[in-house]
């Protein structure tokens, strides 16, 4: 797991695979909710949740669906560096209220 944001226990991460679409995950406890990006001509086509066994709960849900939004350029970058260039990410520990911005 190459973990990327943790926000207040809600761990958003890459599974230890290189993927396309991009896919993301979040987790709290032992729910876990899972977001792909697409792609068309080189531009983000869209960020929709897929279907996943043990959902998390939909406050949760919602403020992955914000973390992924706000951060996508971010994320894209961080993938790249992962499973592209072979280089380490730091996980970023959000303390900021991300319903507040």
């Amino acid at each position: 797991m190459v973990r990327l944001y943790d926000y207040y226990g809600l761990e958003v991460y890459f599974k230890n695979k290189a993927e396309l679409p991009i896919t993301v995950f979040a987790k709290r406890g032992d729910s876990e909710s899972a977001m792909s990006i697409t792609f068309k001509n080189g531009l983000v086509d869209d960020i929709h949740f897929l279907q996943v066994e043990k959902e998390l709960d939909d406050e949760d849900r919602e403020l992955f669906r914000l973390l992924m939004e706000r951060n996508i350029s971010e994320i894209i970058k961080m993938w790249l560096d992962v499973f592209l260039y072979k280089r380490p990410v730091e996980m970023e520990v959000i303390k900021s209220n991300l319903k507040e911005q």
